[in-house]
């Protein structure tokens, strides 16, 4: 009878591509007699275990693991038990099993060389197209790649389907980011012309933000499916748009169709933009709970309104809508929100006085510090300018006054003070002060 519960486990390890170590071998070792006890305590056999029965046996990750395992099985052996679910159990929960190492668990079932020639084939592709994924210090690839292998029993990427795709999505299989990545897989594996495309998330997420009048969402994706701006500019517009569609579902349903708008309701959405805070009209609130109740900055407003202005024009000048009013003029960021915009930021004196410094000093300026290529080119730049307007004057050009023209600060660091009988026009070494018109 234990020959006969031996015999599977010995030629599952015996099978795997793994380095036969004093180590490992300890560690297939104690994964047997792991399974052989968990056997005998709930009294079956564990080829007629449920997915429940393993995923109580490996547990949720490394530390549960630990805790409830006999004091004897070292650190590898969860992963060795993982394999052995998976070779007799027919088991694929991976996404019940929290962090372990899915690489490793490819490498020793269906072979290293194998598990990383299609990584690299994949990898090749997703580089082309400037994906971080395509970097060879990526993690990220392997884990999400690895995974669809183990679920599709196969380590060769023609056997990647569309209906596998579809089932890790549907099935919530992978998450966060490695869903991400998951769209990457397909969009990859389709271009070696092995599945579909993988649909196009815009749709749900658009159907559950929206909140708000179906006719404002039919216009609203139809602006959107126009390709007149950048898709980052134009997911821009239409995310700002959907927020316009439930302060209308709520404020004011009778203009749910951008049809009926007129300068009153473009008055009204003017005057609600610049009393917004942060979390209205929004449809979550992740990330933003520290700020939610407080006023919307000016720029946030202003985008707004811009791109409410933008929807209203190109629906004018495509002929969708008629003009009942302009929307440059109707929808214009009111004074109030432009002036609460920051001032721009003041200069440091220091970097000022090297600025005015670059501009009034003699030509000699080699005391001057080395910059790099960029500066350098720069300088030249500015020079040049400064010698042609001095030749232009010489020439009979207007000239400023004495008096507006720049003072020479003190140079940093001078060699020798400038001489008052050799030194520019523009310098004037009895001045302590900067003016600069």
């Amino acid at each position: 009878m234990i020959g006969r519960l031996l015999r599977p486990l010995e030629v599952v390890n015996a099978g795997l591509d793994s380095p036969v170590t004093v180590h490992r071998r300890r560690a297939m070792a104690d994964a047997v007699a792991v399974l052989l006890v968990r056997g005998a305590e709930i009294g079956r056999t564990f080829w007629g275990w449920s997915t429940q029965e393993w995923v109580d046996l490996l547990d949720r990750d490394q530390v549960e693991f630990r805790r409830n395992a006999p004091a004897w099985a070292g650190e590898e052996v969860r992963s060795y038990l993982v394999a052995h679910a998976y070779l007799l159990g027919s088991f694929t929960g991976f996404h019940r099993l929290g962090s372990f190492q899915r690489l490793t668990l490819s490498w020793r079932i269906f072979g290293r060389d194998r598990v990383g020639g299609e990584i690299a084939r994949l990898r090749q592709v997703l580089a082309g197209w400037g994906y971080r994924l395509g970097h060879g210090d990526d993690t990220m690839l392997p884990v999400v790649l690895c995974q669809l292998f183990l679920l599709n029993g196969s380590p060769n990427l023609e056997d990647l389907g569309t209906d596998l795709f579809e089932r890790v999505r549907n099935d919530g299989l992978l998450g966060g980011a490695r869903l991400n990545a998951l769209h990457a897989v397909q969009r990859a594996v389709t271009a070696l012309g092995f599945c579909d495309l993988p649909p196009a998330t815009t749709g749900r997420g658009t159907a559950r933000a929206a909140c708000g009048g179906q006719i404002w969402h039919e216009w609203v994706e139809r602006c959107y499916a126009t390709p007149t701006l950048t898709p980052r500019a134009r997911g821009d517009v239409r995310s700002r748009m959907l927020k316009i569609g439930r302060w209308l579902a709520a404020e004011h349903p009778d203009a749910a169709d951008p049809a009926a708008w007129t300068r009153q309701t473009c008055a009204a959405r003017v005057a609600a933009m610049d009393r917004m805070n942060v979390g209205d009209s929004v449809h979550r609130t992740t990330g933003i709970e520290d700020r939610l109740g407080k006023p919307l900055q000016a720029s946030t407003k202003d985008g707004h309104l811009a791109a409410i202005r933008r929807f209203f024009t190109d629906c004018q000048e495509w002929d969708l809508l008629p003009r009942r009013f302009d929307p440059g003029r109707a929808l214009a960021t009111p004074r109030s929100i432009t002036a609460a915009r920051p001032e721009p930021r003041v200069i440091a004196d220091d970097i000022w006085r090297r600025a005015v410094s670059l501009r009034t000093l003699p030509e000699d300026r080699h005391h001057l510090p080395r910059p790099d290529h960029t500066h350098s080119r720069w300088t030249e730049q500015l020079r040049r300018h400064n010698a042609a307007g001095r030749q232009r004057n010489h020439r009979g050009g207007l000239a400023r006054p004495r008096h507006q023209r720049p003072a020479s600060p003190s140079p940093w660091p001078p060699s020798t003070p400038p001489d008052p009988r050799t030194a520019p026009s523009c310098c004037s070494t009895t001045s302590t002060s900067v003016t600069v018109v």
